[in-house]
């Protein structure tokens, strides 16, 4: 008996018990789903957050208000970062203009002032996130224009009541009509409309429901005294760490105090990876015990087809089937149900993503095939892990013993 004769032998034993064996292969294809849906979910969101952090730019710093206990928690562990203290912001616009005239190697500083306030016009009105910053933020964000342009300098100097809108506050205004020139009020105060944003979506960043204006207007009208960040853009990516430090003297000597700290892409990047290595580590701990589940439901099944084909089994030995062509069927056939399970789990994944990105676009519908061939081979290895003890059942049953079996 040739080894595909057997194999063919294994899928015939299979179909004869359609009803059986499809409800062993719903348990490994949810077993599947879980962990592979799971998964792919945080590698998809991982590597879109990746990339548009790495998208705004390797030469970005960010000053944010409060500091780390310990000076090196960023560089470290997940624990070590729960050492950052939280306090309320002192960073000041003029902090801003002190380090792009004091540090020569920072190109762009955009100090960021914020607060969600009412914007009307006639006939129309919604809530805004009223930003205020500076013509830098534009090139540090590299924002793209829909229609009209960003502030100026000039007109931060007047200090211009004019507005910069981003798309989901431009279409609560004005819907699909045209935005430049039009005139809404914010604060009791009315201000142009100069320039409409192209959609930008960076997760920790809504730039879409924002109304930009200059930093003092809305500082002043806004009753905001410190900036809740400050952006700056390094001219060089070799002496990043340098221009830090730089920076950092400047903000403390005005501060006289570390009550800051200064964040860069590299450093998010790496608590990125650590929170989703233990996310990703405490998931497939969980769901992969349904696999269990599943693996025990295949040995449960395969027990009782074993019992029920025991005069089969003794019919074949009798003509000649040795024991081995016996073990190989009953591992074939667990091989078959987890193999098709994990195939009817990669397909509900897949349209599963399909569904989860058209609410949440910014989550990919990319299933990795090296996650693909390694669910396929686990699935595989785990039926003939848990078809052992059948198939030896099977290939212990004694012809004469068999053949009496009613």
């Amino acid at each position: 008996m040739s080894f595909f004769h057997s194999l063919g032998m294994a899928w015939s034993g299979l179909w004869n018990y359609r009803v059986r064996t499809f409800l062993a292969m719903l348990g490994i294809a949810i077993s599947s789903l879980l962990v592979i849906f799971l998964v792919t979910v945080l590698y998809n969101f991982k590597t879109s957050l990746v990339g548009q952090i790495q998208g705004v730019g390797v030469q970005q710093i960010v000053a944010v208000p409060g500091k780390l206990l310990n000076n090196r928690a960023m560089e470290a562990d997940l624990s070590s970062f729960l050492s950052f203290t939280s306090i309320s912001s002192t960073l000041t616009y003029q902090d801003a203009q002190d380090v792009k005239e004091q540090v020569p190697d920072v190109e762009a500083v955009a100090p960021q002032i914020e607060t969600i306030t009412a914007a009307r016009m006639s006939g129309a009105h919604g809530e805004v996130i009223y930003t205020g910053t500076t013509t830098d933020y534009a090139e540090i964000f590299t924002l793209e224009l829909e229609e009209g342009r960003f502030f100026t300098a000039q007109d931060e100097e007047e200090e211009a009541l004019v507005v910069v809108l981003g798309q989901t506050a431009k279409r609560a205004l004005f819907g699909e009509n045209p935005a430049v020139g039009q005139t809404i009020n914010i604060k009791g105060l009315d201000f142009t409309v100069i320039g409409v944003l192209k959609e930008k979506q960076l997760i920790g960043f809504n730039f879409n429901e924002r109304a930009y204006a200059p930093y003092k207007v809305v500082s002043d009208t806004a009753n905001l005294q410190n900036a809740s960040m400050i952006f700056f853009k390094s001219t060089t990516t070799e002496r990043i760490e340098e221009v830090e430090k730089q920076i950092d003297g400047v903000i403390v000597k005005n501060h006289g105090t570390k009550d800051f700290n200064l964040l860069k892409p590299d450093e998010a990047l790496h608590l990125i990876d650590t929170i989703m290595k233990l996310v990703t580590a405490i998931t497939i701990g969980i769901t992969g015990i349904s696999f269990l589940v599943g693996g025990i439901g295949i040995m449960n099944v395969m027990l009782l087809t074993v019992k029920e084909r025991t005069r089969e089994i003794g019919i074949r030995k009798a003509v000649g089937a040795r024991w081995w062509h016996i073990l190989l069927q009953f591992l074939a056939e667990a091989a078959y149900i987890s193999f098709f399970g994990c195939l009817i789990g990669l397909a509900s994944t897949y349209g599963l993503l399909q569904m989860l990105h058209a609410y949440f676009p910014v989550i990919s519908t990319e299933l990795p095939y090296e996650m693909v061939g390694i669910s396929l081979v686990f699935s595989v290895a785990l039926g003939l892990v848990f078809g052992v003890i059948p198939a030896v059942k099977a290939m212990r049953i004694k012809p004469i013993d068999a053949l009496r079996y009613e």
